[in-house]
């Protein structure tokens, strides 16, 4: 049985259309870092935010390490590859404000001994775009 010479290069695309899309429903957590032991009567809360500097491994450990000893805040789960973390925190001690805040706050380097600035800004919290500072 022959086939037309077209066939194989329209596999192929349809072979990568199908990869790109799937990629969106496949999606693992980069990094999943407990912070704090949630108390047993909190109604805790998810905020949701899209991160500028967020990118790798590396960069969405160093932001859960912007986290680490917030009041409130249970979990960090960072998607690197989409730029999102996902923060589990307790309304009544923590709100999505100091958690921005925590994040866009200036990262101390400890190799370097250095406070780094400026390495994450949060573009979008819970569908709330900022504006460009």
């Amino acid at each position: 049985m022959r086939v037309p010479p077209w066939t194989v290069p329209l596999l192929v695309l349809l072979c990568a259309a199908l990869g790109l899309a799937g990629a969106r429903f496949l999606v693992r957590p980069s990094v999943v870092l407990d912070l704090a032991q949630a108390p047993s009567d909190a109604d805790l809360r998810t905020t949701v935010l899209v991160v500028g500097g967020l990118f790798c491994v590396d960069t969405a450990e160093r932001a859960a390490g912007q986290l680490d000893g917030l009041p409130g805040v249970v979990r960090f789960t960072a998607y690197a590859s989409r730029n999102r973390a996902e923060v589990l925190y307790d309304p009544a001690v923590a709100t999505a404000e100091t958690i921005r805040k925590a994040i866009e706050g200036p990262v101390y380097d400890k190799e370097t001994g250095e406070f780094l600035f400026g390495l994450y800004r949060v573009v979008e919290a819970d569908g709330v775009k900022y504006s460009a500072p």
